[in-house]
């Protein structure tokens, strides 16, 4: 059952992440999924998400416009998951969480252990089967070579010189004295060096991987070749002795190694074919094959014998060399083996896994214990490794190849046997040999003229031992095939052509023809270090080859001009693409790719010859040591300068590049960069709607409604739209309008201003409405005027008081208001008859004293007069003056005087 997962894609400050992909790539398949399918989510301008996942294992990858995929990590949804974020599946532990990265190595190091142990064991199978072919070989080759003595012997007429001519075709040593004891010895050092040589056959076919157990065969080949080298030392100390029996044998020996030519060359051949094979024991297996050969060919061979076993031991110092750096790093291997399960035994221990055991999966500790029965354990590569040293360090009981001073016991002269033949017992033997040769025949000059002084001997013996046939399918396969003949019958020639041309360890690529294409080929960076001039400008940084239609080269640049701590944008990169044309015409499309201004800031290109071209740059001073890497088509090629040409200007007869700026949170684009405009101004071109597309078009804007807003007219005029309906606009003149004007607040005049409402609309002159004020004695004045002046005003004064003011005549239309409480025409005055009537002034007449005084004060004042003055006079009666004045009133046109 799908899992809904959703949530906000964030990125580190919280703000949503837009222009993004998450797409979910299953990793395995389950009961729904198959594995390798893709899904995919586009969160929206919020960053939203939602999405229904089928059970199973996802790759997620966040896709952002311009960058390249970034892997998220990984998430496993089951059948139970509860619903969630993003965020909460990745952050979830996995089956990965609970087995590391080392514990998953370490198991598939276990397995490769496995495999190659049971291919070791194989090969021991084969080598052993090798071994019984070989010694039924020997054992019919001794057969023929006691037939051939006893018919050299008849011819003689004599056994004792049969035996030493059977004992001088034998012997390996290149004396005369050799018995067959010591033929006997080469033979076991033969057959040793061809189980050797059959076991590394084996291990070579099977696969480089066991390179291991080549060395192993290569070890014992080697030890067995200076098994035969010790022989071969001791037989030549013997044979000088005598120094005219040495010429002897050295003049028989240079007759055994003209017959023995052809096996040389051969051995020559297949040691140059094998050289550059890593499996060294193709040179062992031949020349042992070649020792063995000429142990049975000659007993003048021995000189041969020590040569190639000096061969052969080189070589087996080589691959000695070869195993002790395979053991080295086997150790580090299996000591980083054991941390790495030591740390997953403690992940497990956290987790609470259960162990692993026979019947069932789990957590298995590692131990390196070579002595444990335990079957709760398993083993490491170093446990493996201790018991492989051991082994390694025992010969074999079938046909051991012992090195060093091994020492055997020494069997009795009479032996026939496959007892080991020890130098004692040689040394006996030929003792014996010599010492029951005839007088006549005591002596290599005598042996020689008994053997007709042939130089040809051992071949003329070889020949006739040639045609006898041994009873072996695998020998009869091989009876008479050239070298070409026994390496297709092997199996080894596609491995041989493919050594020819294969490449040396020890050389770490410096034998790869074509570096540039190799590393492009499995993938590798192709890079280098480029430092520009101490100085800013033009710079060749490249020479390209760009074949038209087309072909395709990149240079990225890590690094930018300056190195200053803290100088983030100097870390820079800069990416140029180089594009050829199709041919018409010839050229190529430069495009550089600009993330910071310390990067490269223009690139331009010159055609100079064919499809060639030099690549220029230009870039800022203190551009040092920065990191170039470039790839290109299998048809173009690209040569980087590690310290390119400078020019302090731009090349004249070169081509300029274009330059894209790839901004970000460093290099953030103008207005003008993207088409926008600056919030300290511009252009706009066109309509604009906000909040809406624009119905009104040309150069207007709208509002909400796509046809409410301005528009402009013509020149100073700015129209005003409702619903597409002009209500109105705005010239020079002012705001007219087509309909109703309506407030829900004030309208009021700018500072120092009066608030005019005019209208001319049929009337001759123009009317205007004013608010003002002076700020003094009229702080607020209504006022109606035209265009002859004012004609009327209210006022409100600075008490409180409100006058009002009319410039002429008020004849009202309705008389209702005139009611009693005002004088209807006919009973008022006109002003001249109230001029007449009412006092317009009052003052006071002449003095009128002193007044009348008894002795309780002034008497009453005459008729129409008032006390105006009383003072103390010591002079009347009662010492105190009274004076009085009429009252006086200004009535028409004069001062009239009370009387009453």
């Amino acid at each position: 059952m799908p899992v809904l997962i959703s949530g906000v894609l964030k990125d580190a400050t919280g703000t949503p992440v837009q222009n993004c992909t998450i797409q979910l790539k299953a990793c395995r398949t389950s009961t729904t999924v198959v594995v390798n399918t893709v899904a995919s989510e586009n969160p929206d301008d919020a960053g939203r998400y939602s999405m229904d996942v089928e059970q199973g294992q996802y790759t997620v990858t966040l896709l952002v416009e311009g960058y390249p995929p970034s892997h998220a990590g990984v998430i496993t949804v089951y059948d139970d998951s509860k619903p969630g974020t993003l965020n909460d599946f990745l952050g979830a532990m996995t089956e990965d969480d609970v087995r590391p990265e080392a514990l998953r190595r370490f198991e598939a190091m276990v397995e490769e252990v496995a495999r190659q142990a049971s291919e070791a064991s194989r090969n021991a199978t084969a080598a052993g089967q090798a071994s019984e072919q070989a010694q039924t070989s020997a054992g019919q080759a001794a057969e023929s070579a006691t037939a051939a003595v006893n018919a050299a012997g008849a011819a003689e007429a004599s056994a004792t010189q049969a035996a030493s001519s059977a004992a001088s075709a034998e012997s390996s040593t290149g004396t005369a004295t050799t018995k067959a004891g010591e033929a006997s010895a080469s033979a076991a050092s033969a057959d040793t060096a061809r189980t050797a040589a059959a076991a590394s056959v084996a291990a070579a076919k099977t696969s480089e991987a066991n390179a291991d157990a080549s060395r192993i065969a290569a070890g014992d080949s080697a030890a067995a070749a200076a098994a035969s080298a010790t022989a071969a030392q001791t037989s030549a100390a013997r044979a000088g002795a005598s120094e005219t029996a040495a010429k002897t044998s050295e003049t028989q020996a240079a007759s055994s190694a003209g017959d023995a030519g052809a096996s040389a060359t051969a051995a020559a051949a297949s040691e140059k074919a094998a050289a550059a094979s890593a499996a060294a024991a193709k040179i062992s297996e031949t020349n042992a094959a070649t020792s063995a050969s000429t142990a049975a060919a000659s007993a003048t061979a021995a000189s041969s014998s020590a040569s190639e076993a000096s061969n052969h031991a080189a070589a087996s110092d080589t691959s000695a060399s070869l195993a002790a750096q395979s053991s080295t790093a086997a150790g580090a291997a299996a000591t980083r083996a054991e941390d790495a399960a030591k740390r997953a035994e403690d992940i497990a221990d956290v987790i609470s896994l259960e162990d692993a055991s026979l019947t069932k999966k789990g957590i298995v500790k590692l131990s390196s214990a070579t002595d444990s029965d335990s079957e709760a354990l398993a083993a490491t590569p170093k446990a493996v490794k201790t018991v492989m040293g051991e082994v390694q360090a025992k010969a074999p009981l079938d046909s051991p190849a012992l090195t060093g001073m091994p020492t055997a016991p020494t069997p009795e002269t009479t032996a026939a046997g496959i007892e080991i033949a020890t130098a004692a017992f040689v040394a006996a033997k030929v003792a014996q040999l010599v010492g029951s040769a005839p007088e006549t025949l005591d002596t290599l000059k005598e042996l020689a003229d008994a053997l007709g002084n042939d130089p040809n001997f051992a071949t003329t013996v070889l020949n006739k031992l040639a045609g006898k046939q041994p009873l072996d399918d695998t020998l009869t396969a091989l009876s008479g095939k050239s070298v070409d003949g026994l390496i297709e019958y092997v199996g080894l020639r596609e491995t041989i052509s493919r050594a020819t041309d294969a490449m040396q360890k020890d050389q770490n690529g410096d034998d790869i023809p074509d570096k540039t294409r190799f590393a492009r080929t499995i993938g590798a960076v192709t890079s280098t270090c480029i430092t520009f001039n101490d100085a800013s400008g033009w710079h060749k940084i490249a020479t390209v080859v760009m074949p038209q239609a087309t072909s395709t080269a990149v240079i990225k640049l890590y690094g930018g001009s300056g190195f200053n701590v803290g100088a983030f944008e100097q870390a820079a990169i800069s990416e140029l693409v180089l594009r050829a044309g199709n041919g018409s015409p010839v050229g190529i499309t430069a495009t550089l790719w600009k993330r910071s201004p310390n990067c490269v800031l223009e690139c331009a290109w010159i055609n100079t010859s064919g499809d060639n071209y030099d690549i220029y740059v230009s870039i800022n001073q203190y551009a040092y040591w920065l990191i170039a890497q470039y790839d290109y088509t299998g048809n173009a090629n690209v040569t980087l300068y590690s310290t390119p040409e400078y020019s302090s200007a731009q090349p004249g007869n070169s081509t300029s590049g274009q330059t894209y700026t790839l901004y970000n949170s460093l290099m953030k684009p103008t207005a003008g960069d993207v088409g926008a405009l600056s919030v300290n101004g511009g252009r706009l071109n066109g309509s604009l709607g906000i909040g809406t597309d624009n119905a009104l078009g040309g150069n207007s804007i709208v509002f909400g409604d796509n046809d409410t807003g301005f528009k402009w007219h013509s020149d100073g005029v700015l129209g005003i739209y409702a619903n597409n309906a002009l209500v109105g606009y705005i010239d020079n003149s002012g705001l007219h309008m087509s309909v109703d004007v309506l407030s829900n607040g004030a309208i009021r005049a700018g500072n120092a201003k009066k608030l005019s409402l005019t209208s001319n609309n049929n009337s001759a002159l123009t009317a205007t409405f004013n608010l003002w004020g002076d700020g003094g004695n009229r702080p607020t004045v209504i006022e109606l005027d035209d265009d002859q002046g004012w004609q009327l005003y209210s006022q409100r004064n600075p008490d409180g008081g409100i006058q009002f003011v009319v410039n002429g005549q008020v004849i009202p239309g309705n008389y209702g208001n005139f009611d009693a409480r005002y004088l209807t025409s006919g009973n008022v005055y006109t002003k001249g008859e109230s001029d007449n009537r009412y006092v317009q002034n009052i003052q006071r007449g002449a003095p009128v004293w002193p007044g009348k005084v008894d002795e309780y004060g002034p008497a009453e004042a005459p008729a129409g007069c008032f006390l105006t003055q009383a003072r103390h006079d010591p002079t009347t009666a009662y010492g105190v003056t009274f004076a009085y004045r009429p009252l006086q009133m200004w009535v028409g046109n004069g001062w009239r005087t009370i009387n009453g």
